[in-house]
Order: structure tokens, then sequence, then C-alpha cells
């Protein structure tokens, strides 16, 4: 169990950081990329459960689904902590520093961060109703490989 979830954990912390949440809340802008960038990596993982876990069609059909409405509802948030980035930047290089619209900010940031985060975990959950216990198991089990070699 203590793998699985292990596993699930680092899905869940990959997907995060694919949406930007985790990244920019952590202030590291290498992993914020762009929509495009999370699309790509959402359907990289896809492809792996695809290939390695056995997904048979109609699993495969109903995990199409379910990632792309987690990227469509995801997008915008992204797009968000994109924008607050941006302002950041913009504020700290002003002549003087607005302390209340850097908190502001960060406020905002966060309840954006706190969406994301919510609308992940539903994702993870949709997906692993959509894996059998097998299949998630060997998910897992990749994942915690991946973790323990490094590999984030």
């Amino acid at each position: 169990m203590n793998k699985l979830l292990a596993g699930l954990m680092s899905v869940v912390l990959v997907l995060a950081a694919a949406a930007g949440g985790t990244a920019l809340a952590h202030g590291d802008m290498r992993m914020m990329g762009h929509s495009e960038d999370m699309v790509a990596h959402v359907n990289g993982m896809l492809q792996y459960v695809y290939d390695n876990v056995g997904a048979d069609a109609a699993q495969k059909t109903k995990l199409a689904t379910i990632s792309q409405s987690a990227l469509d509802d995801l997008a915008p948030m992204h797009e968000q902590l994109a924008a607050t980035h941006t302002q950041v930047f913009t504020l700290l290089t002003q002549d003087s520093i607005d302390r209340t619209a850097l908190e502001d900010l960060r406020v905002s940031q966060m309840e954006v961060a706190d969406a994301a985060s919510k609308r992940i975990t539903q994702f993870i959950a949709d997906v692993a109703e959509t894996l059998t216990p097998v299949q998630r198991k060997a998910l897992a089990e990749h994942f915690a490989a991946h973790h323990a070699a490094g590999m984030h």
C-alpha cells in the first residue's frame, strides 16, 4: 500500500508541477512551461499508461476524456499563475515596492494553486478509478522507481 500511495503522490506532484501550481508556489519557474508543455506531459503520461499497464480500448477512451476535461479546467489556472508571475516582476521593478499589491498577488496565487490542486486530485482519482488495482499497482511501482532514481 505504501508503494501505491507513494506512486500516486508522485503522479499528483508531477501533474501539479505541470499545471504550474506547485512550481510557482515553490519558486521553480523551470517547471512552469506553457500550456502546450502541460498537454504534452499529460499525453506522455497517458501513453505510458496505455503502453505499460495494459489499458484496454474502453479505458483508453475514458482516460482520454478525463484528461482532456482536466486539461481544459487547468489551462486557465495555469495561465493565471503565469500572469501573476509577470505581475510580480512588474511590481518588483517599480521605483518603490508595493507590499500590499505583492501580498494581494500572493493570496490570489495561492487561491489559484489551491483550485488547481483540487482539480488535479479529482483528475488523479478519476484516473485511478478507471484503472484496475493491478494497473494502479504497476503505475505506482513505476513512479516509485522513477522517484527513487532521483528523476522527478
